[in-house]
C-alpha cells in the first residue's frame, strides 16, 4: 500500500467503511462474516468496528497468499512423514 491507500483507510473501521475497503455490500459482507472467512466486528466507541490489519490478513488467507498456522503446522508434519 502506498502512504495515500493507508491515509485513506483508518485502523479501525465502521461497517460502511469495512464494507468499502472489501469492496461489497452489505448482503455479502454479512455472508462473509456469518462463513467466519472475515472476522465481526469488535465494539469500539459503542459501535463494531474493523480492524484494518485483520480484514487484509482475512484477504490474505482468502486468496491463498497465506495458510492458517493450524493448516501449516498439518502441511509440515504431512511433509516431514513423507520425507
Amino acid at each position: 500500500m502506498t502512504p495515500h491507500s493507508i491515509a485513506r483507510w483508518p485502523a479501525m473501521m465502521g461497517r460502511k467503511t469495512a464494507m468499502e475497503y472489501l469492496d461489497v455490500g452489505e448482503t455479502a459482507f454479512e455472508r462473509e462474516i456469518a462463513a467466519g472467512r472475515i472476522p465481526e466486528g469488535i465494539m469500539f466507541g459503542g459501535k463494531p468496528h474493523w480492524r484494518r490489519d485483520a480484514l487484509d490478513k482475512a484477504l490474505a488467507v482468502i486468496s491463498g497468499e497465506m495458510v492458517t498456522d493450524h493448516i501449516a503446522r498439518f502441511e509440515e508434519r504431512r511433509r516431514g512423514k513423507a520425507a
